[in-house]
C-alpha cells in the first residue's frame, strides 16, 4: 500500500463552535494507491493533532480518523478504477443550514448558540456539552419549543441526567460523542460523523449524518454515507459545511440544488483534476 499526503488549511468565516479556536484549521488529504480521502482532526474534541496522526500512520498505526480515511480511500479507489462516480444511482439527502441566516430553500437550521433565533425554520441547537444541566433548563424555557427539532450535547453526557432533562424540558436530545458509553433511552437522535467511523452504529432512534466541518473531500465522504443509507437517516442531514469557510479551489466546485448537495463531477468522490494537481508527499 502506497500512502501520500497533502496538507491543507481552511479559513473559517466565523468561529465554528463553542470549543473551536479562532485559528485556521489544518488537515491533510490522503492518496492511498488510486483512492483519496481526508484527515481532519479536532484536537479541541480530543483528537491527536495532524502531525501525530500522520506520524502514527507512517508507522502503520491508525486512529479512528485514519482508519475511516483508509476505508474511504479504498472505496474511492475502487470507483476510480471502474471509472464511475461513488454517487451513481444515489441521492444525497437534504441538509440543515449551519447558522441563523438560512437561504429560503432551507427549512431547518443548526445553531451553536441560542442568542439569535431565526423565524419560520425548525431549530437544531448544539451546545458542545458546554452547559450545566441547570443552564440548559433555563435556556430551554426561552426557546420556541414547537420549532425545536432537537438539542445536541446540551451538557456532559450522563444517561440518568439526560433522561431527566428530556422529560423536564420536553425536548429531544441528540448525542455526538462516538465511543462514549450510553444508557438506553437517554437520547432520541444520534449524530453520526463518517470521518470517525464509516459504518452506522446500532441505534434505534434517528440518525443525522454530518460532516466534520472538514475539506470537501471529507464533506462528500459523509454525503456518500448519507446517500447510501438515505432510507435509514434523517431527511435533513448536516452536510452543508462548505459555507463555513472562505473559498478555495475545492469549495468553488461544490454544487447544490437548494438544500441538497449535488455530487461533484468526476470519478469516485470527484474533484479528479484538482486532486491530481495537489503537491503530494510520500508517507510510506
Amino acid at each position: 500500500m502506497s500512502i501520500w499526503y497533502s496538507r491543507y488549511t481552511l479559513v473559517p468565516r466565523r468561529r465554528l463552535s463553542a470549543v473551536a479556536g479562532d485559528a485556521a484549521r489544518e488537515g491533510a488529504l490522503l492518496r492511498v494507491d488510486d483512492g483519496f480521502a481526508d484527515v481532519h482532526p479536532w484536537p479541541e474534541l480530543g483528537d491527536l493533532p495532524l502531525s501525530a496522526q500522520l506520524a502514527l500512520l507512517a508507522r502503520g498505526q491508525t486512529t479512528a480518523l485514519t482508519r475511516a480515511s483508509l476505508e474511504f480511500a479504498r472505496t474511492d479507489g475502487e470507483a476510480r478504477r471502474r471509472g464511475v462516480s461513488l454517487f451513481e444511482g444515489l441521492t444525497i439527502p437534504e441538509s440543515h443550514w449551519p447558522g441563523a441566516e438560512p437561504p429560503e430553500a432551507f427549512d431547518t437550521v443548526k445553531l451553536k448558540t441560542a442568542d439569535v433565533i431565526p423565524p419560520r425554520v425548525r431549530l437544531r441547537l448544539d451546545f458542545n456539552a458546554t452547559l450545566t444541566a441547570d443552564e440548559f433548563v433555563r435556556i430551554a424555557e426561552t426557546l420556541p419549543r414547537e420549532r425545536v427539532d432537537f438539542v445536541e450535547d446540551p451538557c456532559a453526557y450522563d444517561a440518568d441526567q439526560w433522561r431527566m432533562l428530556s422529560e423536564r424540558t420536553g425536548l429531544r436530545l441528540a448525542f455526538d460523542r462516538a465511543g462514549t458509553r450510553r444508557g438506553p433511552g437517554a437520547f432520541a437522535v444520534l449524530v453520526h460523523k463518517p470521518s470517525r467511523g464509516v459504518a452506522l452504529p446500532r441505534f434505534n432512534g434517528e440518525f443525522v449524518v454530518t460532516s466534520s466541518m472538514d475539506h470537501p473531500v471529507g464533506q462528500f465522504g459523509a454525503a456518500y454515507v448519507a446517500a447510501q443509507h438515505a432510507q435509514d437517516v434523517s431527511a435533513r442531514c448536516g452536510l452543508f459545511t462548505h459555507v463555513l469557510y472562505e473559498p478555495n479551489e475545492f469549495f468553488a466546485r461544490v454544487r447544490a440544488d437548494g438544500a441538497r448537495l449535488l455530487p461533484p463531477e468526476g470519478t469516485g468522490i470527484g474533484f479528479d483534476e484538482l486532486l491530481e494537481a495537489q503537491s503530494w508527499t510520500r508517507l510510506q
